[in-house]
């Protein structure tokens, strides 16, 4: 076998593999997404029925049962407030891990790690007799705050690596210049790492979005969010596959055209400092 046959097989493995990923990727979601436009007889029958008329009554239902018109909204303040959180406390926690010396550095940069590794259910508990104690119990803010526990610590260790490729002597070169810790991180990185904390806000905001465990334990009905809302088209004695199939496609749209449109920031900042000139 000559070296461009080998160069054309290998691209052919390499799309086909491209090929198979994108297949068992949008499968299931277009498996969803043909049972919430049939009629219940032809989402269940078998063989499955590959030409129909589709029905679109339940996307029409689901925005006025169930509340799922407010929790769509509280998933979008809350996603807005837990990311807004997440890169207030952990951008200048990210810069003190990676150029501030103190004691404890080393200690605590690995407990943010294991504290990411925790089970959510291990929170629920405490977490739900606090907040009935203090009333956050219900609230959107509740709901953003507890989510850092996990959110925090994630987007820490993308931009500690982040900063981690910023020159330390353009830092020294804004201390020299008479700036301050605060001036040399909104000055210098801050503008250099936009990428890459653009790709922490996008990754945070997916988290929290998708979040169910949490959501499910700390809301009722005023803060429940989109996730919530699509599980109670589950009754007792019955489930409403066509709500709950049309809830799970509305609900899955918005980070799909979020990580569509955003995906040159993903792309720019996970790769930031990949390549060195």
């Amino acid at each position: 076998m000559t070296a461009r046959s080998k160069r054309r097989l290998v691209t052919i493995i390499a799309y086909g593999l491209a090929l198979l990923a994108v297949t068992l990727t949008l499968f299931p979601i277009l498996w969803i997404f043909g049972i919430s436009i049939k009629t219940q007889r032809e989402a269940f029958s078998m063989p499955p029925v590959w030409i129909f008329t589709p029905v679109w009554s339940s996307y029409v239902k689901i925005w006025s049962t169930a509340g799922f018109a407010q929790a769509f909204l509280n998933s979008i303040i809350v996603t807005v407030i837990g990311v807004s959180l997440a890169l207030l406390a952990g951008i200048p926690a990210a810069y003190a891990l990676n150029r501030m010396p103190f004691r404890g550095k080393k200690t605590l940069t690995i407990w943010l790690l294991i504290s990411y590794m925790f089970p959510e259910f291990l929170f629920i508990i405490p977490m739900y007799v606090l907040y009935q104690q203090i009333g956050l119990y219900d609230t959107q803010i509740g709901l953003a705050l507890v989510y850092q526990v996990f959110v925090l610590p994630f987007a820490i260790w993308l931009l500690r690596s982040f900063f981690a490729d910023v020159p330390v002597e353009l830092e020294d070169a804004a201390r020299i210049d008479g700036c301050s810790r605060l001036q040399t991180l909104s000055n210098v990185y801050l503008p250099l790492t936009a990428p890459g904390i653009a790709a922490t806000a996008i990754l945070s905001a997916i988290w929290i979005w998708n979040e169910l465990t949490i959501a499910l334990a700390l809301t009722f009905e005023s803060a429940k969010t989109v996730t919530v809302a699509a599980a109670g088209f589950r009754g007792y004695a019955a489930i409403d596959w066509g709500g709950m199939t049309a809830a799970s496609i509305v609900s899955i749209l918005p980070m799909l055209i979020f990580a569509a449109l955003a995906q040159r920031y993903i792309v720019e900042g996970l790769t930031l400092g990949a390549v060195k000139q």
